[in-house]
């Protein structure tokens, strides 16, 4: 059993507990054992990443994640990587980096949500994470590497917005069109082992499809799993920045949503082979290995909110956007900080 604790943003006190059971599969059992051990270790959580398509949240609106993105890209764009690289001896980069994107709230809703241009701010993203490498400044662009803390902070807090900005968008989409969305909970921990690898054993547990209350495995991937990126439309991705789910970890998201039909996967299926064959990769091996999500648990509702329908849930856990503590047996970790408190941010990025 995991357990998991929200509280509000603006009272800690003020909490739900969400129960969690772990399927009986040798997949499920890795999973809890990376997440027992990251209790044991104390490992902070990204709090900027965890509540996504919560369109009903007041306390999180859209424009608090358009004015905090525009903060954010503002702070990046007026570091010069090029002089801070050469002040600080990590090599000479000829051409400093600008993110020129119109992130208005007007630009963003218009017949409906432009997802397109959230799409060309993750690439941005991905563009300054880059190859960490000194090897060649000028074409690999570590601008991560070569940053302060604080910019490390920013460049991932890029990336973070940029997440929770597309499952708003796509969440406000489905909203309009069909009167109803699928929110989610994402946990994602700092410094999570990178040694524990999927094998054939695991594949079987990727699914296509979604239901109420499932839990997935998170991934870390630096760019995107194909999966991910057909998901996303995203066209401005590189093929070379698409990798199948590669690690297993302790990270973890719970969709609050509807469940999807079977002739809605085989939908997704023939659509995903589509995409695959727009980017000549129709017949590349690993883009056909785990495809969808891998399921490892499922929110027990009842016991949680002494409740199975979906829009009651959602009503009961809107504005509990705050991680306080996770549970798992005799491991317990809270997390005391909330999300505009970003000192731990900073520090994992020296």
């Amino acid at each position: 059993m995991v357990r998991l604790v929200l509280s509000k943003n603006d009272n800690i006190k003020n909490q739900i507990e969400i129960h969690i059971d772990s399927n009986q599969t040798a997949t499920a059992n890795k999973w809890i054992a990376l997440l027992k051990s990251n209790l044991q270790r104390q490992v902070p959580i990204k709090k900027h990443v965890t509540m996504h398509g919560w369109i009903m949240d007041q306390t999180r609106t859209l424009k608090h994640i358009v004015d905090e993105l525009n903060q954010t890209v503002d702070t990046i764009n007026k570091f010069n990587f090029a002089k801070h690289a050469f002040v600080t001896k990590q090599g000479m980069i000829k051409k400093d980096f600008n993110i020129d994107l119109n992130l208005t709230i007007e630009n963003l809703m218009q017949d409906k949500f432009n997802l397109d241009i959230v799409n060309e701010l993750h690439d941005k993203f991905v563009q300054l994470e880059g190859a960490k490498t000194l090897d060649n400044l000028e074409s690999v662009s570590p601008y991560f590497q070569i940053a302060t803390p604080d910019i490390r902070w920013q460049i991932s807090k890029l990336n973070n917005l940029a997440h929770e900005l597309f499952h708003w968008g796509a969440e406000y989409n489905r909203w309009t069109q069909k009167k109803c969305y699928s929110p989610e909970i994402h946990i994602h921990y700092y410094d999570n082992k990178q040694d524990q690898y999927f094998t054939d054993e695991d594949n079987k547990q990727f699914t296509l499809g979604f239901s109420p209350g499932a839990v997935y495995l998170g991934d870390t991937t630096v760019g995107k799993t194909y999966w991910d990126a057909f998901n996303d439309n995203d066209k401005h991705i590189h093929n070379s920045e698409l990798e199948p789910p590669i690690n297993i970890t302790a990270d973890f998201h719970m969709h609050f949503g509807r469940g999807t039909s079977t002739q809605e996967d085989q939908t997704s299926k023939q659509n995903y082979n589509g995409y695959l064959d727009s980017r000549g990769l129709s017949n590349y091996k690993p883009a056909q290995t785990r495809v969808g999500q891998c399921l490892v648990g499922c929110v027990d509702f009842k016991k949680s909110f002494n409740s199975t329908i979906i829009e009651q849930i959602q009503n009961l856990v809107n504005e509990y956007n705050n991680v306080y503590a996770i549970i798992v047996d005799e491991y317990k970790t809270t997390y005391e900080w909330i999300m505009s408190q970003e000192e731990i941010d900073i520090l994992q990025h020296a």
